[in-house]
């Protein structure tokens, strides 16, 4: 290792209602049918109904997401690392 400890990972679905995950970089966008997160395990996106964020950690890297979760995919590559998350434009 080069002196960083890379972030875990970790994605927890309780009940299709409930998504828990760690390893968060960047909340891309957010709406109630659709979240798009950078993780350290590249972007990933929840859809569903309903969605809203319970909590928003990034000093820990977690995040918590409750509603109908329907489906969940990881982007086969590239992150777009150039452009800011939405939490880092709505809090300049």
């Amino acid at each position: 290792m080069t002196g960083q400890q890379e972030i875990e990972h970790k994605i927890v679905i309780k009940d299709r209602r409930l998504l828990t995950v760690s390893g968060v970089k960047k909340v891309k966008s957010f709406d109630p049918k659709e979240i798009t997160l950078d993780t350290t395990k590249g972007r990933v996106t929840i859809k569903g109904r309903d969605l809203g964020v319970n909590n928003l950690n990034l000093e820990q890297s977690e995040l918590e997401i409750e509603g109908q979760i329907d489906m969940l995919t990881y982007a086969a590559s590239g992150s777009g690392e150039s452009s800011k998350g939405v939490w880092e434009k709505i809090f300049k």
